[in-house]
């Protein structure tokens, strides 16, 4: 697969950059209503940093008799940088002007948020950029799975066959909803392994539909970031980018993870464990990135299918939506129930260990 440039984190030193630019500007839903900052708390309570008891983040609302994390209140000011070079604007409106660029990586202290846009000042002036674009540095996911949320299996029969697709790389409009299509037709669940750079504009709505369809959301990096081209201490960051921005869009952070290219170690492993992921890796690849043939991603699949597998796919090919809508339904009649990742694990009572590899559930 085509490796795409990494963005890494960038020190607190960071600074913004007032460089006035007239680059593009993307369709935002206008408003001036205030609203709360909101962030997560994992069990351990740990800022993002390592350091235990963080204090940034407010008191944690985990109940003693629930696994279940509520969301916290995240007081201002807070010190958030920017995920990739974002324009800055002189008031929190899509159309307003533009008053020059925050750098990838650069800081600033957020005083407030406006229907999405945080507002800073700098050089005695107020600028705004869209929430989603600027991660606080104390932010942590949360994941669900990990703190023992239940899925919904009653509609599960553990003594059938099942198998999980999985589709990695997106989402992608045009070719995911094709996917969704299908598997709200024919009653399944899939599991969606995105970049965290790809949850923007359009693509927005094709999360918002997996977690109304019961499918998986699962974190791919934030884009697509080869972990073992990294600096290991950088792998905390590339994996909570991609937390942030599905969670800014629906309020639910990723449960499980697949490192791009399946590239991992010992190391890389050990940090993905550290933030509560399995890696997800597969028993099925079509190599439908690579033959774009929808012919040979069916019959490879079809072929090989078992009880437990987990099939590797790709949602930003046309192909690969093609041969999902023909998949689908034939696995069905095959007699698969077309499941999660974590649908399967909790069924078959499969444990899926923080940092272990897992390839099917057989």
């Amino acid at each position: 697969m085509k490796k795409i440039s990494k963005l890494f984190m960038l020190p607190l030193a960071g600074s913004v950059a007032w460089a006035v630019a007239a680059c593009g500007v993307m369709g935002i839903p206008e408003g001036k209503k205030e609203t709360v900052v909101e962030s997560t708390l994992e069990t351990d309570t740990s800022d993002e940093s390592g350091n235990a008891g963080g204090d940034a983040a407010g008191t944690e609302t985990l109940a003693s008799d629930s696994k279940k994390i509520e969301r916290v209140s995240f007081p201002y000011p807070y010190t958030a940088r920017a995920l990739t070079a974002v324009n800055i604007h002189v008031d929190s409106e899509s159309d307003s002007d533009v008053l020059g660029i925050l750098d990838e990586g650069a800081a600033v202290s957020v005083e407030r948020n406006i229907e999405g846009w945080d507002q800073f000042s700098v050089d005695g002036k107020s600028g705004y950029v869209l929430k989603k674009y600027l991660i606080p540095d104390d932010y942590i996911a949360m994941n669900n799975q990990f703190l023992g949320a239940d899925v919904d299996l009653s509609w599960i029969d553990p003594t059938k066959p099942m198998i999980a697709l999985t589709f990695d790389d997106g989402p992608k409009a045009e070719v995911t909803n094709r996917i969704l299509d299908s598997l709200e037709a024919n009653g399944g669940h899939a599991t969606f392994f995105m970049q965290g750079s790809r949850v923007v504009g359009d693509n927005n709505n094709c999360v918002k539909r997996m977690v109304e369809l019961g499918c998986e959301l699962g974190n791919h990096t934030y884009t697509h970031d080869y972990l073992d081209s990294i600096p290991v201490e950088d792998i905390r960051s590339v994996i909570r980018k991609c937390d942030y921005m599905v969670e800014e869009t629906v309020k639910v952070a990723p449960t499980v993870f697949r490192p791009p290219g399946g590239n991992r170690s010992g190391d890389i492993a050990s940090a993905v464990g550290n933030l509560g992921l399995p890696m997800i890796i597969w028993s099925i690849d079509p190599l439908d990135y690579s033959t774009k043939d929808p012919d040979n991603t069916f019959n490879v699949v079809m072929e090989k299918a078992q009880d437990g597998d987990i099939v590797l796919m790709h949602d930003t090919y046309e192909e690969t939506a093609e041969a999902a809508e023909r998949l689908i339904p034939a696995l069905k009649e095959k007699g698969f129930q077309l499941v999660t990742v974590t649908e399967m694990a909790q069924a078959k009572k499969y444990p899926m260990i923080p940092g272990n590899e897992v390839y099917h559930m057989r």
